[in-house]
């Protein structure tokens, strides 16, 4: 939470545009929140690709109408425009949303939400590399924090599950 607190902190006072980003960050981590835990029920009864086509048919509904309702074009872009788009709507959905939701079906919800803190970090890592985005030091010091505390958790909960596999060996040949 502290390294997540540092990155946002970073551009506090830069604009108000990035005070909306940091909300709707915020928001944003609410949502896929509940919606992992949503997920994780719904996957009990759904085989993860159904689920995942149903969910981004879902998203691409609410995304059109919110286009046409502020009047939005969502034609007559550069090619290179499309490209981006292009790869905004692969890289993020095969190798983000298609795999956390197939991921819930072997772990646990709370797993893939820690995990999904590192997003924020890769992204930045790719708008300053691509970019050309500047880092502060408070974003780059909460970057590491945040890397190190996914680390501290997941090495946490895979002894955890070391633990429990365990103690269901023993209580079977016991």
């Amino acid at each position: 939470m502290i390294g997540s607190i540092l990155v946002g902190w970073g551009d506090i006072g830069l604009s108000d545009r990035h005070m909306i980003g940091d909300i709707l960050l915020i928001l944003g981590t609410i949502a896929i929140s509940i919606h992992m835990l949503m997920s994780q029920r719904l996957l009990l009864q759904l085989p993860s690709y159904l689920y995942s086509l149903l969910v981004f048919l879902a998203a691409a509904i609410v995304f059109a109408i919110y286009n046409l309702a502020m009047g939005i074009t969502m034609v007559n872009y550069p090619l290179r425009e499309w490209g981006i788009f292009a790869l905004l709507t692969v890289v993020p959905t095969v190798f983000g949303h298609l795999l956390f939701n197939w991921l819930l079906q072997y772990t646990g919800a709370t797993t893939i939400s820690m995990s999904i803190l590192g997003e924020p970090i890769g992204a930045s890592l790719l708008a300053f590399l691509l970019l050309n985005e500047r880092m502060t030091v408070f974003q780059i010091i909460g970057g590491l924090i945040v890397i190190f505390g996914l680390y501290l958790f997941l090495r946490k909960n895979k002894e955890k599950t070391i633990i429990e596999e365990i103690e269901k060996g023993s209580t079977r040949t016991g």
